[in-house]
């Protein structure tokens, strides 16, 4: 069956293309002005009425909006008017908005009565009021009126022309003709006059453009402009509060778990409707998008400018000029906590202290923070909260590393701060450069990741690792509809879901038990609260399994059991989803050890919650309340992100296809995300928004297949994903096969290393306490570290490190009548396993812990507390070779035992690759084991190695080599496509093979 279309695409996703009133990106080009009604004052201001009113309520709600979290809200109580004129006016005032043919201005109204109409105040700038002629003439036009109870966009569209219905009887009231030249809107009426009685009226996202004076305003294009009211440029926040008590932050003195994203040029109001509550801004924000951010209520995190130096009799002038700089410009926003930079290292400490002194002395009130690299343990013992950051995608450390990592950082912190950490949501420049080929913040032409699921896998093994709030740092494709949208959307699922299980995991304990499942691959957290009250329980399932930091695999499953142990009686459990929460207790039993939870349609995580709280005001009721507020978006948001990921993952698919790369039964998979897709949309139109979101959710495991299976064919045949730069991700499989291709026409040449097989110089048999790494010519080591250890880097003699042979017993056949009369010969008899051809010596990287002795001279017993900073190195000389020349860096590796106390282990890297794309090895079982990598000499013409032990534990390295690929003649015309593995390259006719191609893979090589 062919492959479905994109035209077919674009009909299945045709819930994207009419539904532009939820579009999470503007489109590009746009200068329109937006207010979301998501801070705590309320906006419109009572205008004049020609009857008698009252003005029973007028606040912000979240009871009804339209767009998360809030609306204005307004009762009236009006006695009866005669005729079409009578008016109850509420206003809004605007940047001015030329009156042309593309002006169009907007707001969703929701009223408890019919009758409210738009209205819009137009100023003829060159035509003074007859009544006060330092004024110009004023005059006001009419647009749409509300017809129901539920949500209504009420607008004003063709504006000239209902100006021009205007204009005569204008002309008639002043006796001449009207100069409208240069006429402009700079208010937005509404006439909240229903009819006598009273009226409960919510207002939404105001929008009105294309806005006057919108060039030089600092928005990129597609952005939206924004303008300080007239009369309101001094505008402050909201006046919320912020402050840290007991490893918690605290908001208005609610307990609150962040979601932060880094201000990268995305709209707002874009990132608002994805669910984000705090925007980090650098020290220089314009001061347009610090308005802005304060009108629409954010929670902002300013990151200093600089520095104090740490010694007090440092001249520190500047710094402290800068310093007061930044606290007056923030000093009107409502700050969450002030961050004091990015990296910081143990060294640092003093400098970073001293700043937050100088600060806290203006501001004693909000919290402060930092991003930590190291010194956990000096930095959360005097600040407020301690975030740190690593982005592991696309390199080689895997999602179980990335947990061990993160739960190591966590230990190293003190439980008096609140731990936090950065998300990765965008890819790195080095994987921009290298990778998608462009210079960061250029443009792509195809689309990149990081994937959405990946993005929540990250976000919640931080949660699981027990952080307190999350960062996303994203970039400035994020709003981009190529390139970002579909990030966008899988945050705002995200969000919601987060949002929902906020209250439970601030309840909870910050060190959570892991849990085995009946999935090696899938792992749960137990985040425990108040077991015996409302707040139960959080259980996250996640899977972890290998290579997904590169491609998500399809992380689904059937029938996934857990045992939870200490859940309190009568506490059941419920599956948390933006849009329905589900009650699992026909699927719970209680068995030896707790309770054993089958979780039957498993993906990727599954966040439950265990909790008794069913009352009135409780957490089922109040989850049930966000189901009804949010499923109708959520199931949206699913949709269109289900139709993206189709678009992309298609896409790629293609060009693969059309390189000669198949995967089994693709057609078939992307049949079934369509069918999925469809499924939703209908249960969508039937307002079943639970069934619609389940749906669009399933849609993407097949995509999720589609992809893996083309990962796993690309790299089979190598030692490591990372072993190839363009492995590393789905949408660059397309340069992975090119590359492939060129190798495969190349020759290899002699290893370009010298001294890489760590044979002693002169020839003589090495010392039996070995030789430093100085004495082999260009190279050396380097050593650092904050933890109490003992390393040591050399040569020693080989001969201790040679593999054991494995013992093969015979396979016992049990008792027989009739045995073979001669000995059958197994698969696997006579197979040798790849092994390095040892010569005199090895480099030898060692590190222990130190052997402290207490007072009365007994030896200490160990910390078993992770390693903070230790990075054992042994680099190698730069070898010079063309820009731009293919090599193929080898190595072998040996761990006796396992690498302990870090998630790095042992490591082999270039310098093209660099750490992100090294080999992380923790255990080899106790052999050697080879390692290949993939690379291109850089424009310096200079390549180089670094073998590095970053934990408790030995290893051992030998017979490194940087190899150049030399094309050959006949390579050139080589012509060779992927073929199936352990398969010969399909050559096409009339090609001719190269004598000895070189086939990405492992294996023995001459010497």
């Amino acid at each position: 069956m062919p492959t479905p279309t994109r035209r077919y695409v674009l009909m299945v996703a045709v819930l994207v293309l009419l539904g532009v009133g939820f579009a999470l990106v503007p489109a590009r080009g746009e200068s329109i002005y937006r207010f979301q009604f998501g801070g705590k004052n309320v906006a419109f201001v009572r205008g004049d009425a020609n009857m008698k009113v009252e003005e029973k309520e007028h606040d912000i709600s979240d009871r009804f909006f339209k767009s998360q979290p809030t609306s204005e809200h307004v009762k009236v109580t009006a006695d009866a008017a005669t005729g079409d004129a009578a008016f109850l006016h509420y206003h809004y005032d605007t940047p001015p908005a030329l009156i042309t043919p593309a002006l169009s201005a907007g707001v969703w109204v929701r009223c408890t009565r019919p009758g409210v109409q738009l209205r819009a105040r137009v100023v003829f700038p060159k035509e003074p009021d007859p009544a006060r002629p330092e004024s110009p003439l004023t005059a006001l036009i009419v647009g749409d009126t509300h017809n129901g109870e539920n949500w209504q966009k009420l607008t004003l569209t063709d504006v000239p022309a209902l100006l021009g219905k205007r204009l005569p009887i204008l002309q008639t009231q002043i006796g001449r003709a009207v100069n409208a030249d240069g006429a402009y809107i700079d208010r937005i009426v509404l006439n909240l006059y229903t009819g006598p009685g009273t009226a409960d009226v919510w207002i939404d996202d105001l929008d009105i453009g294309p806005v006057k004076g919108a060039e030089g305003a600092g928005g990129a294009p597609g952005e939206v402009v924004k303008r300080p009211k007239p009369g309101t440029e001094k505008k402050g926040a909201r006046g919320r509060l912020s402050r840290q008590e007991g490893g918690q932050l605290f908001v208005d003195n609610k307990p609150f778990f962040f979601r932060a994203v880094r201000h990268t040029g995305a709209p707002l109001h874009v990132l608002r409707q994805a669910g984000f509550d705090s925007l980090w801004v650098p020290a220089d924000v314009p001061a347009d998008v610090l308005e802005e951010a304060n009108r629409e209520g954010w929670l902002v995190v300013p990151s200093v400018p600089t520095a104090l130096p740490a010694a007090p009799t440092a001249n520190s002038t500047a710094e402290a000029a800068a310093l007061d700089a930044y606290y007056r410009k923030f000093a009107d926003s409502d700050v969450l906590f002030y961050d004091l930079g990015s990296g910081r290292q143990q060294e640092q400490t003093g400098a970073v202290e001293r700043t937050r002194d100088y600060l806290r002395l203006r501001d004693p009130k909000r919290p402060f923070s930092a991003g930590v690299w190291d010194g956990f343990k000096g930095y959360s013992a005097f600040l407020d909260a301690v975030g740190t950051y690593r982005w592991p995608l696309f390199t080689s450390l895997e999602m179980e590393g990335y947990r061990g990592w993160l739960a190591q950082r966590m230990s190293l912190s003190s439980k008096r701060a609140v731990f936090w950490t950065w998300i990765q949501n965008h890819a790195p420049d080095w994987y921009v450069e290298s990778v998608a080929s462009v210079s960061p913040g250029g443009g792509f032409a195809e689309p990149i990741g990081p994937h959405p699921d990946q993005v929540r896998l990250l976000a919640y093994l931080s949660v699981a690792c027990g952080c307190r709030g999350l960062g996303f740092w994203s970039d400035q494709y994020l709003a981009d509809s190529h390139h970002g949208r579909g990030r966008l959307q899988g945050m705002a699922i995200l969000n919601s879901e987060l949002e929902m299980l906020a209250p439970v995991l601030l309840a909870g304990d910050q060190q959570p038990q892991w849990l085995d499942t009946n999935h090696e691959y899938v792992k749960a957290a137990l985040i425990k609260g108040n077991l015996s009250g409302n707040f139960g329980a959080v259980l996250l399932p996640i899977w972890l399994g290998p290579g997904s930091q590169y491609v998500p695999g399809q992380g689904a499953l059937n029938d996934l059991t857990v045992t939870v142990p200490l859940v309190a009686d009568g506490a059941d459990p419920w599956r948390i989803s933006p849009a329905g929460v589900t009650c699992l207790r026909n699927d719970a039993q209680k068995v030896p050890g707790g309770t054993k939870l089958t979780i039957r349609e498993f993906d990727l995580v599954t966040p439950i919650v265990f909790t008794n709280d069913v009352s009135q005001n409780g957490l089922v009721v109040r989850w049930q309340d966000y189901n009804r507020k949010y499923g109708r978006v959520a199931a949206r948001w699913a949709m269109d992100l289900a139709a993206e990921e189709y678009d992309k993952t298609l896409a790629t698919h293609r060009k693969l296809a059309e390189m000669g790369v198949q995967i089994r039964g693709a057609d078939s998979l992307f049949q079934q995300a369509a069918q999925l897709h469809t499924a939703a949309q209908r249960s969508f139109a039937a307002e079943l928004y639970a069934q619609a979101f389940a749906d669009a959710q399933r849609a993407l495991r097949p995509l999720r297949v589609v992809m893996w299976d083309h990962w796993k064919k690309a790299t089979e045949t190598l030692d490591v994903p990372s072993a190839s730069p363009f492995a590393v991700s789905y949408h660059s499989l397309p340069k992975h096969w090119e590359l492939f291709r060129e190798i495969q026409s190349c020759q290899v040449g002699a290893s370009a290393l010298p001294g890489g097989a760590f044979e002693p110089v002169g020839g003589g048999p090495l010392p039996k306490d070995g030789a430093p790494v100085s004495e082999l010519p260009g190279w050396s080591a380097r050593f650092g570290t904050l933890d109490r250890v003992k390393v040591a880097a050399g040569l020693v003699p080989a001969d201790q490190t040679t593999d054991k042979p494995d013992v093969k017993t015979p396979e016992y056949l049990g008792l027989k009548m009739w045995r073979p009369s001669r000995e059958i010969t197994r698969p696997g008899d006579g197979y040798e396993p790849p092994a390095p051809q040892l010569g005199r010596g090895v480099l030898k990287l060692e590190v222990r812990r130190r052997g402290d002795l207490a007072p009365d001279g007994k030896p200490v017993e160990q910390s078993t507390m992770p390693l903070e900073r230790t990075f054992l190195a042994v680099e190698s000389p730069p070898v010079n070779l063309p820009p731009g020349s293919l090599v193929r860096v080898s190595g072998w590796v040996k761990i006796p035992g396992e690498i302990s106390l870090t998630a790095d282990g042992a490591m082999l890297y270039d310098s093209a690759g660099g750490e992100p794309l090294a080999v992380r090895v923790t255990k080899t079982k106790d052999k050697w084991k080879q390692f290949h990598l993939y690379r291109r000499v850089p424009a310096s013409g200079q390549i180089s190695l670094t073998l590095a032990l970053t934990g408790v534990g030995v290893a051992y390295f030998d017979d490194v080599r940087i190899e150049p690929l030399h094309p050959t003649a006949q390579g050139a015309q080589y012509g060779a496509r992927p073929g199936p593995r352990g398969a010969a390259p399909v050559v096409p006719a009339g090609a001719v093979r190269p004598t000895a191609p070189v086939v990405p893979a492992g294996g023995v090589r001459p010497r």
